[in-house]
C-alpha cells in the first residue's frame, strides 16, 4: 500500500509542476535566449530577429517577447508594427490589472513557482518597463505624425509612474508578513544577499524616469501645451539636476510662461546659456541618444543550512556589471563647428538595480515557501519510495533551482539628449563617440523642432529624424533611416 501511495504520489506532482510549467526560460536562461537577437540587431537584421520573437506570441512569457519585438520593430523604424506589438502589450497589462491579486497557490504557474522557480511565474514587466512601453508607443505615435495618440500615452506614462509606488508598498508589505509567518526557521544565509548600491544608488527609486520625462515635455510642446511641457520638464530636471539642456527648457519656458522668480531660479541658473527661442532663420535640433542594451541579470546559488548540514542550495538574481563613466556623443556641423556634448538623461541600469533591490523581500519570501515545499516534498519521497526516490528528488530540486533572470533587454543602457539651435536649411550633422562616428542629413526649419533618434549597438548606428512644429501642433514627416556611415 505504502509503494503504491508513492507511485501516485511522484506522478501527480509532476502532472501538477509541469501543467503551470511552460514558461521558456525555466531551463534555458533568458539572457541566453536572447543573445542571437541581440547579435542579429547589432546587424540589422531586424525581419529575422522579428521572425524569431515571433515564434513566442503564444507563451505564457508573451509580454516580454512582445516588448522585445515592439522595440526591435522601432529600432528599425517599422512604427506599425512596433505600435501593434505594444497595443498587445498594453492589453496585457490592462488585463492583468484587472484580475485580483494572486497569491502562491490560486493557480497552476504559481504552484509550480512554488516547488520549482520564479522562472514559472508569466512574465508580468517591471514598473519600469511599462513605463519605457508607454513612452515609447508616444514615441511611435510621435514619428509617425499622429500627436493626439502620443499626447495619449506620455499621459499614461505619467500615471504609470504613480501607480508603481503603490504597487511596490503592497507588494513589500505581502512579503514582510510571509516572512514573519516562517520566522521560526533558521534562514541567516538569506541575509548575506549582496547588494547592488553602487549603480541602484544613481536613482532614488526604479519608478521614476527623467527621458519619460523629457519625451512627455517635448510632445505637450508640440501641442503647444506650454504649461504641461513646463512641469514635466521640472520633474525631469529634479531627477537630473546637471544636465544644462533640462536646465535652458525649464528656464526657457519659465520666462515664456512668466513663472520666473529669484526664489525658485537661483542665481547660479540664471546664467545658463540659449535660454531664448530660436531667431526668426534658426530652428531647433534635439537629439536622443539611446546607448547599448540593459544590462543582464546574472545568477548567485548558495547552500541553506540545516544543523550545520547542507540541506539546499538557493539562486537568486542579481546585477554584477560595473559602473562605467559615460561616454557622451560629440554632435558636429557640417563637419567642422561642434554643437555639442549630450549629456545623461536616465541610467536604465540603475532602474533595472533598483527595480531589483525593491523586489528582493518579495523574492526571498518566495525563497523559503519554496525552501520549505522542496523539504517537505523530498522527505515525502523518502517516506513513501525510499532513499532512492528522495535523491531523485533530490536532484530534480537541484536541475531547477534557477534564478529568474528575465528583463526586457533589448532596452538602451543608458540614454543622453542634446538640445541647441541652428540655422534652416539643409545641414549634414556628424556624430561621434570617439570609437563610433556615424553622419546624417536633416532638415531645419524655422521655428520648428528636428528631432533626430540617434540608437547606438556595439558600434552600429540606427538613426531616424522628424520635423515636429511646436507652434501648430502639425507634424512634417521627415523619415531618414540610416544617414550616411562614415
Amino acid at each position: 500500500m505504502r509503494c503504491n501511495r508513492g507511485r501516485i504520489y511522484i506522478p501527480l506532482f509532476l502532472v501538477i509542476v509541469f501543467s503551470g510549467c511552460s514558461t521558456t526560460s525555466l531551463f534555458t536562461p533568458y539572457p541566453m535566449q536572447m543573445q542571437t537577437i541581440k547579435q542579429l540587431v547589432e546587424t540589422r537584421q531586424y525581419a529575422q530577429a522579428q521572425d524569431i520573437l515571433s515564434q513566442y506570441d503564444n507563451s505564457p512569457d508573451k509580454i516580454l517577447y512582445l516588448m522585445e519585438r515592439g522595440r526591435i520593430s522601432q529600432i528599425a523604424n517599422d512604427y506599425e508594427a512596433s505600435i501593434d506589438d505594444f497595443k498587445r502589450v498594453i492589453s496585457a497589462f490592462e488585463q492583468n490589472e484587472e484580475k485580483a491579486v494572486i497569491s502562491l497557490s490560486d493557480s497552476a504557474s504559481e504552484t509550480t513557482a512554488l516547488l520549482l522557480s520564479d522562472n514559472a511565474i508569466p512574465y508580468q514587466g517591471e514598473s519600469y518597463e511599462r513605463v519605457f512601453v508607454h513612452q515609447f508607443q508616444a514615441m511611435n505615435y510621435l514619428f509617425s505624425g499622429d500627436y493626439n495618440a502620443a499626447l495619449v500615452e506620455v499621459r499614461r506614462a505619467n500615471l504609470e509612474q504613480e501607480l508603481a509606488l503603490k504597487r511596490y508598498e503592497q507588494e513589500i508589505s505581502e512579503a514582510v508578513k510571509t516572512q514573519e509567518k516562517l520566522s521560526s526557521a533558521s534562514y541567516g544565509s538569506l541575509k548575506s544577499v549582496p547588494t547592488m548600491t553602487r549603480i541602484s544608488g544613481k536613482v532614488k527609486n526604479s519608478f521614476q524616469n527623467a527621458y519619460t520625462f523629457y519625451v512627455s515635455g517635448l510632445i505637450y510642446e508640440a501641442q503647444g501645451e506650454e504649461n504641461d511641457a513646463y512641469i514635466d520638464y521640472k520633474k525631469a530636471l529634479e531627477i537630473f539636476p546637471d544636465n544644462i539642456y533640462l536646465q535652458q527648457d525649464v528656464l526657457r519656458l519659465a520666462r515664456q510662461l512668466d513663472l520666473w522668480s529669484d526664489q525658485e531660479y537661483p542665481s547660479k541658473h540664471t546664467s545658463v546659456p540659449s535660454t531664448l527661442p530660436p531667431g526668426v532663420n534658426e530652428g531647433e535640433l534635439v537629439v536622443l541618444f539611446e546607448q547599448g542594451f540593459a544590462p543582464v541579470k546574472s545568477e548567485i546559488t548558495i547552500p541553506l543550512f540545516i544543523n550545520n548540514h547542507t540541506e539546499q542550495l538557493i539562486s537568486y538574481p542579481v546585477y554584477r556589471s560595473q559602473w562605467q563613466a559615460d561616454v557622451p556623443l560629440s554632435v558636429s556641423l557640417d563637419s567642422n563647428q561642434k554643437i555639442g556634448d549630450t549629456q545623461p538623461i536616465v541610467y536604465v541600469e540603475s532602474l533595472a538595480a533598483k527595480a531589483l533591490e525593491e523586489h528582493f523581500p518579495a523574492i526571498m519570501a518566495r525563497q523559503m515557501l519554496r525552501f520549505a515545499a522542496k523539504r517537505a516534498f523530498s522527505r515525502q519521497a523518502q517516506k513513501h519510495l525510499g532513499e532512492q526516490a528522495e535523491l531523485a528528488v533530490d536532484i530534480f530540486n537541484f536541475i531547477t533551482e534557477r534564478a529568474d533572470r528575465r528583463s526586457w533587454l533589448s532596452l538602451p543602457n543608458r540614454v543622453q539628449i542634446l538640445r541647441s539651435h541652428l540655422p534652416t536649411g539643409t545641414h549634414k550633422l556628424y556624430f561621434s563617440t570617439g570609437e563610433a562616428k556615424h553622419a546624417l542629413e536633416i532638415q531645419v526649419l524655422s521655428n520648428r523642432i528636428t528631432l533626430v533618434r540617434i540608437i547606438l549597438t556595439e558600434g552600429i548606428f540606427h538613426t531616424n529624424s522628424i520635423i515636429i512644429n511646436p507652434a501648430t501642433a502639425t507634424g512634417v514627416r521627415k523619415r531618414m533611416a540610416r544617414g550616411s556611415k562614415l
